[in-house]
């Protein structure tokens, strides 16, 4: 047996560890890894030190790496938050706004829309099928968006969602599109062309095959036995379930990436949405080995050559770039009044990025003959420059700060301080209008923010700039103020997420709306009176604590911690454990039972004790 040379991938793995490292040293922050990645692989390239080759070994793990990448991305769209925001009935405008996914749909038919007119403007240039590059200008570079929207820690929320949203569905509306019309072109419209269905198909017998396998107890016995031993069960059958999608999209001839796509969206349906310990191994196996291979590897296999006939493709390079950005940018406006124009022009400018499906459509492109050789050396050349510009704008816009809140609290009572206190314990942006001078002190001490005003007037709430996506929470102590302001937000700002008190003059509103949400006081009061009757004592302690206890959750990093039983930790005194979470299943924990990296504990005590217990099972920064 011949044996395999470890030297071009020593070098490789030496600069995947090297580069994170040399960048965060230097506070580098506007140009994100991956482009630096791609870059030192041009430097150890064919053309420039000629250290590194494109041997089998390294094709093989790259591509395995971009599939993981798209497996990923995939992994982290959330389903069933996308199918609980569905509006029900009549599709409005403000539902078009809320729901992640209908954004999403937009920004993708907005720009296939504008590319028609930039196809035809590029035929201008060159002889061109304006329908080929119609299809090549939505394209989106899910393996560039992916990891940088990963490093910004947006990935579970609402903007990240819309990204990946927007890269998957142009990634796979392309890869279909793109087939069909290849086909079309080569043999004429054939039965086999509609083969790629058989990969929903897959997903539907594997979605019900798997649901029906994990209500088994049995199964989920095993599972839990075998997950951290040895066996890893659930990174072997994670791996299986990619490869066997992979091996799907192969059989029907269509791209690999499709089935990887589906393959995540798959597993996310079966595993917490949180962070799980499944996820961090998936992660460590991934974006510690074989994403950074691939990113490397783009950079070694770029055609330097191409840009002998730069000069030569000026004028279609450039409308060609511009063609990426306006037709990302454009529709990407409409999240203006989500996330405001900075980051909505931020979110454009990283989904403008071109680099693996835009190269393969030029191919593609090339080998039927509706481009020639030049312009394909031009899709290239605008296709790495788009991947270099678009993560730097997206840095430039994104950096940029902005005083946005999630959450206004509009009314100076107690209740408004306990609240915006125990908001702030969950990280959420919040902001209190108060308008009582004698809170300003407690507002102070608890470092809460806060914007004091005499009255909370129409101007005063009109100022704050409302966006579709914030809560406002009205807890005034006036029954009257709190209808007029009320009234003014859902009828004069159209704005309809609210919660509000109810009150017997509520009736208008509620004939009007069902999205505002309303607080029964009589309610909460007989349910507290409730508890006190039939578990007294437990109210009473909560009651009289009130103010020092609260709940938090934590998630184990210390590594010492790792398999250890809870009864050789030495926890707080004052503090308790209440629920031990572990990849969607939930334990109440005693004695005997071992934690687990990744495990999310509840925990509850007063702030001493909740200090300990951050300080005990998570790792510092």
């Amino acid at each position: 047996m011949e044996s395999l040379n470890y030297w071009p991938l020593l070098i490789i793995l030496i600069i995947a560890w090297i580069v994170p490292l040399v960048l965060s040293w230097f506070e580098i922050t506007k140009v994100p890894s991956v482009i630096v990645e791609i870059m030192m692989g041009v430097i150890i390239g064919p053309f420039v030190l000629n250290i590194v080759w494109d041997i089998p070994i390294l094709a093989f793990l790259a591509e395995t790496g971009f599939l993981f990448l798209i497996f990923l991305a995939g992994l982290e769209i959330d389903v069933d938050k996308i199918l609980a925001s569905f509006p029900k009935g009549k599709i409005r405008r403000v539902d078009l706004l809320k729901n992640s996914l209908l954004l999403a749909l937009f920004i993708y038919f907005g720009s296939l829309f504008l590319s028609l007119p930039f196809a035809w403007l590029i035929s201008q240039f060159i002889e061109v099928d304006i329908v080929f590059f119609a299809l090549l200008l939505p394209t989106v570079a899910l393996s560039i968006t992916a990891p940088i929207l990963k490093a910004d820690g947006e990935m579970t929320r609402k903007f990240g969602q819309i990204m990946l949203m927007e890269g998957a569905i142009a990634t796979v509306m392309s890869i279909i599109i793109i087939s069909v019309y290849s086909g079309v072109l080569k043999n004429g419209f054939q039965v086999e062309l509609l083969l790629f269905s058989i990969i929903f198909i897959a997903f539907t017998v594997v979605y019900i095959l798997g649901k029906k396998l994990s209500k088994q107890r049995r199964i989920q016995t095993l599972l839990y036995r075998l997950e951290h031993a040895a066996s890893q069960i659930r990174v072997r059958g994670t791996v299986a379930l990619l490869l066997l999608f992979v091996v799907i999209a192969h059989l029907i001839n269509t791209e690999l990436a499709m089935g990887a796509f589906f393959a995540g969206i798959l597993m996310s349906l079966f595993v917490h949405k949180e962070r799980s310990a499944l996820l961090f191994k998936l992660d460590g196996m991934s974006y510690g080995f074989f994403i950074p291979i691939f990113f490397i590897m783009v950079g070694v296999n770029l055609n330097l050559s191409a840009l002998t006939q730069f000069q030569e493709s000026i004028p279609f390079v450039i409308t060609l770039l511009l063609g990426f950005f306006i037709t990302q940018i454009i529709p990407a406006l409409i999240m203006v009044k989500v996330f405001g124009l900075k980051k909505a022009l931020a979110g454009g400018m990283l989904l403008s990025a071109r680099m693996g499906i835009a190269i393969a459509t030029a191919q593609i492109g090339l080998s039927l003959g509706v481009i020639d050789s030049a312009a394909n050396a031009g899709i290239v050349i605008a296709s790495i420059l788009a991947s270099l510009i678009a993560p730097v704008g997206y840095r430039f816009f994104k950096d940029e700060k902005e005083a946005y809140y999630d959450i206004y609290i509009l009314g100076g009572s107690k209740t408004s301080l306990l609240l915006a206190e125990r908001l702030k314990m969950h990280d959420i942006s919040c902001l209190s209008i108060i308008q009582r001078r004698d809170l300003v002190p407690d507002y102070d001490r608890k470092n809460l923010q806060f914007k004091y005003v005499d009255n909370i007037t129409e101007e005063v709430v009109n100022s704050l700039g409302l966006r579709v996506a914030d809560l406002v929470i009205i807890l005034t102590e006036s029954k009257i103020l709190n209808l007029e302001i009320t009234k003014f937000i859902k009828f004069k700002l159209k704005h309809s997420n609210i919660i509000t008190r109810r009150q017997s003059a509520d009736r208008e509103l509620l004939e009007h709306s069902t999205d505002i949400k309303f607080i029964d006081g009589d309610e909460v009061m007989a349910s507290h009176v409730e508890s006190m009757i039939v578990t007294p004592d437990a109210i009473s302690s909560l009651s009289s604590s009130f103010e020092n206890y609260r709940v938090e959750e934590i998630r184990i990093t210390q590594k010492e911690l790792h398999k250890k039983m809870v009864k050789e930790i030495a926890f707080p005194p004052s503090g308790s454990l209440v629920i031990q979470r572990r990849a969607g299943e939930i334990f109440i924990p005693h004695g005997d039972t071992k934690l687990l990296l990744g495990d999310f504990m509840t925990v509850i005590g007063n702030h001493n004790a909740l200090s300990d217990f951050r300080e005990i099972l998570d790792v510092k920064d």
